[in-house]
């Protein structure tokens, strides 16, 4: 631990957290040693002061929190307090003594088989701790699992996913480790909390003194770890079953948490479960040295260990000598943070690794990329020469046959993007406003077993990816240091709001993809000028990703119901004036407002290619369905029914308008046929309370609409349900009122309106129910949100 720098803080909230030493530097800023008023020692970290002008940063750290809070358990390290508006924001987790797992193995050695046992319990017990809160870890290593007299702990769980979309991970900053990494998490497949599950085989195996895929150069070990099976001859025997389980290609094939722990047969030493050399190295310990530990590279299975990284480690270009290790990620530590690890490190772009250019020592230094590793252009030294731009090499020093299909990670940096945004990887591109960082993740999967909402279906399976037994290696670690490492740990299944805690859809299981990401797409709302609904007062804007207050686009005082055009280059609203409600149009920033057609009121909808409009008009004395051309104002009628008409929604294909169509039995969802006018609608919900507010998913293959009315039960519920009504599911349920669901352009989210109707506020939650926040931050009232 050093002291405190001239730039350092004294303190944080106020003088909660008196600050006493300096630990490291990690991804999001610097980490402290601390004590609170009372004298409990605390880990303090404090982000780095240029990410708070980040406009959605502040927002993401907030979220991560929020998740890292929730995660409780003997086996890892509470988050107590953190103030993620402060200047710094700041986090401050519980403070628990002990070395690190790495720094164990390193001094003491492996692990005896009843140790190994308490060890592997443990850390099944933190992983489900850490699952069952609506986190991935991410990066559990060594060095982020602190060894205790009375157990491990799990560390660093914390906030790196609030980077995703900062210069810093644009920049190739920190982003996971690569000796830990699952086969999918290196071609860019699915993530989901089974990549802890890798991670543990891999660290229970070096912990018993084993490398399961074997030394060599990092595309080497890349290779071995998605297309061989691991070597566990130097497992005890009554671990090698489980530790193989972990460590399976298909992520669906390895256990949960809870699975492991019960095939595990735990052991017990009489006295410690330490050997007596890690119990001699705890006590010793010097205070606080495993955050530092934490922070800095781990060791990977391959020996001597490169690294994916930025800038160069040290100042004078020397390559270090000792320890060289594997590691993906951020600016190396400056000539006085040596103390965060010794390791070598290479970048993740043409420039040469070191100063001078010189080759890693042993000849281990590569780039990924498209340039030389090495300044002379040269490639590595020894039977695993090949540099990470050529084909992979293997034992025997041969490159497999390459795939002629681009890798995402190609084809987006063809692309001039970062990662590809296939719906199986993971996208890197900015979170910014109200939205937290880019992760895609699906939306309710029905019981029949089709893609969710959105598309977002479940991962290839294996028979595809063992299809990709001819991909490159160097593909491999191009998407493990764009794609699969960028965050650290992330939130699976939690949420904000206790009414999604209930939501429907189906609920996420740890055999699910990454949740998703909040789109950057803006929506349109209604604003209200003042509160109370008795008299007409709003006005039509925008709400940006990368702001927390709408901007009005048009001068009005009767404008309602907005509605984007397919192509998003403008949108219809009803607006109502002395003479009546008539449906108008402007272009997406409010210009060229014009008048279209006479309506009685109510919600529009677009055609699909953007030539006519679904109103509503009163024909006979009832209100029904209308198709308006947005040329001339001209209409056909398309319901003659004696029910009552509302909520126009044309299906994304053009072939359907959902309805709803007040009878006998009450308020429910129909389709009706644009061609064939006057045909009979048919009905799609069946609830026993009125269904209204219906809206397509962007696919076609579900609807959501609201349940319920005001003033009875709870007021009203976001469902969902498939296009022909089955599979209808509650997605978002409280006592307070919810209506007028619309799907984000990707299908994954639904924003809605919740609250009484003269105070509404437009929330959000992902579509299968999970994530669920307040978009509305000002005092001024929204409703009637447009997505997509």
């Amino acid at each position: 631990m050093k002291p405190l720098g001239a730039g350092d803080p004294a303190s944080v909230g106020e003088g909660r957290y008196r600050l006493v030493g300096r630990l490291g530097q990690g991804g999001m800023g610097v980490v402290y040693f601390g004590r609170s008023r009372s004298g409990r020692a605390v880990a303090v970290k404090v982000v780095r002061p240029e990410l708070s002008t980040d406009p959605g940063f502040r927002r993401r750290f907030a979220d991560e929190v929020a998740a890292a809070r929730r995660v409780g358990g003997f086996h890892t390290a509470p988050v107590v307090d953190a103030d993620p508006e402060g200047e710094p924001a700041w986090l401050v987790t519980a403070y628990i003594p002990g070395p690190t797992l790495r720094d164990v193995l390193d001094q003491v050695g492996p692990l005896p088989a009843d140790t190994l046992t308490v060890l592997a319990a443990g850390l099944a017990e933190a992983l489900a701790a850490i699952h069952q809160a609506g986190v991935i870890h991410r990066d559990l290593k060594p060095a982020n699992i602190i060894v205790a007299e009375d157990g491990p702990r799990v560390i660093d769980f914390g906030i790196a996913r609030a980077l995703d979309g900062t210069a810093l991970t644009q920049t190739g900053f920190q982003i996971g480790t690569l000796g830990f990494l699952a086969p999918e998490q290196l071609v860019g497949g699915t993530l989901t909390p089974a990549v802890d599950m890798f991670a543990l085989g891999v660290v229970l195996s070096q912990a018993a003194g084993c490398t399961p895929f074997g030394d060599g150069g990092s595309a080497a070990w890349a290779y071995r770890v998605v297309h061989e099976q691991p070597d566990l001859s130097g497992v005890p025997d009554p671990l090698r079953g489980l530790i193989a389980a972990c460590l399976a290609k298909d992520p669906l094939d390895r256990p949960g948490p809870s699975e492991f722990l019960d095939q595990l047969t735990v052991r017990h030493p009489s006295d410690t479960w330490l050997p007596a050399e890690a119990t001699a190295l705890i006590r010793r310990q010097a205070p606080a040295v495993y955050l530092a530990a934490a922070d800095r590279p781990s060791a990977a299975p391959t020996d001597p260990r490169a690294t994916l990284s930025g800038p160069p480690p040290v100042t004078d270009g020397q390559a270090p000598a000792t320890d060289p290790r594997t590691t993906v990620s951020g600016p190396p530590p400056t000539a006085g943070e040596q103390a965060l690890g010794r390791d070598q490190r290479a970048t993740v772009s043409g420039a040469p690794p070191v100063a001078d250019g010189r080759a890693l020592a042993r000849d281990q230094r590569a780039t990924v990329s498209g340039t030389p590793p090495v300044a002379d252009g040269q490639a590595l030294a020894g039977d695993r020469r090949a540099a990470l731009y050529g084909p992979p090499p293997v034992a025997d020093g041969r490159a497999p046959a390459t795939d002629p299909r681009p890798t995402p990670a190609q084809s987006a940096a063809a692309e001039g993007r970062t990662v590809a945004s296939h719906p199986l990887t993971v996208q890197s591109s900015p979170g910014r406003g109200f939205g937290p960082p880019p992760v895609l993740s699906p939306a309710p999967v029905p019981s029949g077993g089709s893609a969710p909402p959105g598309g977002a279906g479940p991962s290839n399976g294996t028979g595809a990816r063992r299809g990709r037994r001819g991909t490159v290696a160097v593909a491999a670690l191009l998407v493990a240091a764009s794609v699969a490492g960028l965050l650290v740990w992330q939130p699976w299944t939690g949420s904000d709001d206790p009414g999604a805690a209930k939501a429907g859809g189906t609920s996420p299981s740890p055999k699910r993809s990454t949740p998703a990401a909040f789109p950057d797409a803006p929506l349109l709302v209604r604003l209200d000028t003042q509160p109370g609904s008795s008299d007409c007062h709003s006005v039509i804007g925008r709400r940006d990703s990368t702001t927390d207050n709408p901007v009005q686009l048009i001068d009005g005082t009767c404008d309602a119901l907005p509605q984007w055009s397919p192509d998003r280059k403008s949108f219809a609203f009803t607006r109502k004036t002395a003479e009546g409600a008539a449906v108008w149009t402007a272009n997406a920033d409010g210009t060229g407002v014009r008048r279209i057609a006479a309506i009685a009121g109510g919600r529009v909808s677009w055609s699909q290619d953007g030539k006519r409009l679904a109103v509503l008009r009163r024909a006979d004395g009832v209100q029904q369905l209308f198709a308006v051309n947005v040329s001339d104002g001209s209409a056909q009628q398309l319901t003659t029914g004696s029910g009552k008409v509302e909520d126009p929604a044309w299906s994304p294909d053009g072939k359907l308008i959902a309805v709803c169509l007040q009878k006998t039995s009450g308020w429910q969802v129909h389709v009706v046929d644009p061609a064939q006018p006057g045909a009979e609608p048919q009905q799609v919900t069946h609830q026993s309370r009125r269904a209204l507010d219906a809206v397509w998913s962007p696919d076609g293959r579900y609807l959501a609409y609201t349940a319920g009315a005001p003033g009875k039960g709870t007021g009203g519920d976001i469902h969902i349900a498939r296009a022909d009504g089955s599979d209808d599911k509650t997605l978002v349920q409280t006592a307070a009122q919810e209506m007028d669901p619309v799907w984000s352009p990707d299908g994954k989210w639904v924003a809605f309106v919740r609250g009484p109707f003269d105070r509404p506020a437009i929330w959000a939650v992902r579509a299968d129910g999970t994530g669920a926040r307040k978009l509305t931050t000002g005092s001024t009232p929204e409703g009637h949100p447009s997505w997509n």
